[in-house]
């Protein structure tokens, strides 16, 4: 398995064991884990302004009828 692949299964499942490890000894983390993080992160970002959109469209659809 690559790192490539470390990073997206990680940020997919978003790794707890990781952010526990963030807020207990944050220096420990390699930048694999680092980056991991942050991949996941930026999927959280975009999952939630998709979830938006998706609830704005849903009432637009709604108050049309």
């Amino acid at each position: 398995m690559t790192d490539q692949e470390r990073n997206i299964i990680t940020s997919v499942w978003n790794d707890v064991s990781l952010r526990e490890k963030l807020e207990i000894d944050p220096y420990s983390l390699t930048q694999d884990e680092l980056m991991a993080l942050k991949s996941n992160d930026r999927l959280a970002r975009k999952l939630e302004c998709l979830l938006k959109d998706a609830y704005i469209r849903k009432a637009l659809i709604q108050a049309r009828k």
